[in-house]
Parts: structure tokens; sequence; C-alpha cells
């Protein structure tokens, strides 16, 4: 575990998606842990990895969108809740691990083809911040939430998928966006919360915790710092080779055919969800343009 989270504290540093997005796959994938272990092994983790990152970006100065931090949180919370109680009950150990490969896959796709419009304009921060747009920001807080309340690991991802699909946010600004979001409050909220109010995190994944303490402290900070100096480009690159790992892992599993039909649906619904998002983005973005454009013909007047 201390080799794998050398990769999944520098993945948390350099991109939106926390540790879990690591040692979710690696422990239910590779070594057959519970996913609820692995749920709270990642939230373990990332509380001490991400909060580590959150300093490193606070002493940088690095720019972050404070808006979908504040709104993040305040439906994060609620959907932890909501999530750990009556979601995840719900679903067995190999449904969450289709749910946690397929849904990422499918955001890793869309985010691939808007990449792929060359010099593609985005803003520094959310433009023309209003009330519609905080509203959505809490919803996916909310969903967020409850993706993290099985998976370890979700608001991040989903926040992401918002601010730069839909918002139009460089991916420079929405990392440390997710990072503040994620470590900052809902992973060590989510910490609290398993350890204290419900007393029901495993031995295993303490001991787990215990040995990669070392290793996330440290890794994580040096990835916001690499982090920082990255092209968008390759960040979003890196997001592609981690869910294609993880898409890959799920099917060495032999997983039943069932499963695979769930998941090829969802990634194809999640494709096009993600697409749409992304057009009314193209919308938003074409809008604001528009604004401002009016804005400076008024001033030259």
């Amino acid at each position: 575990m201390p080799v794998t989270m050398i990769f999944g504290a520098l993945v948390a540093g350099m991109t939106a998606e926390g540790a879990g997005a690591v040692a979710f796959p690696v422990m239910t994938l590779v070594l057959h842990l519970d996913p609820t272990i692995a749920r709270d092994f990642s939230l373990m983790g990332q509380s001490i990895g991400m909060m580590s990152s959150l300093v490193c970006v606070i002493f940088m100065k690095v720019k972050f969108e404070a808006m979908a931090v504040l709104f993040g949180i305040a439906g994060a919370i609620p959907g932890f809740i909501f999530g750990v109680h009556f979601f995840d009950p719900l679903f067995t150990g190999a449904q969450k691990k289709m749910m946690f490969v397929s849904i990422w896959t499918a955001f890793a796709f869309a985010l691939g083809l808007l990449n792929a419009q060359k010099k593609r304009p985005t803003f520094v921060k959310i433009p023309e911040f209003c009330f519609w747009k905080g509203f959505i920001l809490f919803v996916t807080g909310i969903v967020g939430g409850v993706f993290d309340a099985f998976a370890g690991s979700g608001i991040d991802i989903c926040m992401f998928s918002i601010v730069t699909l839909l918002f139009r946010v460089s991916e420079k600004t929405a990392t440390p966006t997710t990072m503040i979001l994620k470590g900052g409050v809902v992973s060590v909220f989510g910490f609290w919360y398993r350890g204290v109010m419900m007393g029901d995190i495993s031995e295993t994944a303490w001991k787990y915790f215990a040995v990669t303490i070392p290793v996330v402290a440290t890794m994580a900070p040096i990835g916001s710092f690499l982090g920082s100096h990255l092209h968008r480009q390759v960040i979003a690159a890196l997001i592609y080779i981690l869910e294609i790992a993880s898409l890959t892992g799920f099917l060495l599993t032999n997983p039943s055919w069932w499963l695979i039909s769930i998941a090829v649906a969802i990634i194809l619904f999640g494709f096009g969800f993600f697409t749409l998002v992304a057009k009314f983005g193209e919308v938003l973005m074409r809008k604001s343009e528009d604004n401002d454009l009016k804005i400076d013909l008024k001033m030259i007047a």
C-alpha cells in the first residue's frame, strides 16, 4: 500500500482525482478487499495527503474557484451522510466497483472530446456568477458526497466535471479547487463521521492508514507543486490514463456479463450526459463573450 500511495498521492496532488482514484481500484480489483475498507482507507488517506496539498496550494497562492468550494461543501456533507446510510447498503461490492469505473470512464471520454477542440478558451473563475450557478454547484456537491459515501472518491471529480465542462474554467484552476474541497473538508468530515459518529472503520483500514501516512503527507504536496507547472492538457491526459487503467483492471477481474452490460450502459449514458453539459457550457461561453463585447462597445462609445 505505501508503494500504491506513492502514485496515489502524486495523482491527488496533480489532478482533480484524489488518491482514492488509485487506492480504491487497487484495493478492490487487485487486492480483492471489501469496497467498504477501500472507501474508508481512501477517505483516511486523503484527509492527510490532500490536506498537505492544501497547505502547499495556499503557500504558493495558486488560484482556485471559491464559490465551487463553498457551495460544494454545503452539498457534499449532507450528501455523504445520506449516501453512507441509505445508498451504500443498496449495492454489492462488485456493483460498487462497476459504478466507480464506468461513471468516471464516461467523464474521461467527455473531457477528451472537449479538449479535442484546439485553442479552447477557458476562464480563470466562473464568469457572471449568479443564483442558478450556485444551485448547480450545490447539487453537484450532493451527488459527489453520495459517491464519496460508497467509493471514497466522487466530489472531486463531480465538481471538476461541472466546473470545466459547464462553466469552462481551466483545469489549472479546477484542480486546486477540487483539492481544497475534497482534502480540506469532505475527506476530513468523512473520516470523522465514519470513525467517530459511526465507529465502523475496520482494523485493516487503520493498519493500511498507519503505514501510508508518511507517504501521502510527503508525495501529495510534491504532486501539487508539479501540477501547478504543468499544462492543462497534461493534467487532462493523466486523468485519461487513470480511467483507462481502472476500466482495464475491472475487466481483468472477469465480471459477469450482466455487470459488463450495465457498465457499458452507464458509460454511454454518462458520455451523453457529459457531452450535453459541455454543449450547454459552449452556449454559456458564447453568451459571456457577447456580453463582454457589448460592454466594450459601450465603453468605446
